[in-house]
């Protein structure tokens, strides 16, 4: 009895580490495209280094 106990507390263990997992690495992608937007809106404004001819 003891030991399905443990087997389920450490399924479930398992599997809310995973689901936070998932989340934690979605919330990053979401980040990482918001700030690739940023620069690349910074970068599109900035003036060419060199002089056109």
């Amino acid at each position: 009895m003891a030991n399905s106990i443990a087997i389920g507390l450490g399924v479930v263990a398992v599997i809310g580490a995973a689901l936070s997992l998932r989340a934690i690495i979605r919330v990053l992608r979401r980040a990482r495209l918001h700030l690739d937007t940023i620069f690349a809106e910074e970068l599109d404004d900035r003036p060419s280094p060199r002089p056109r001819q």
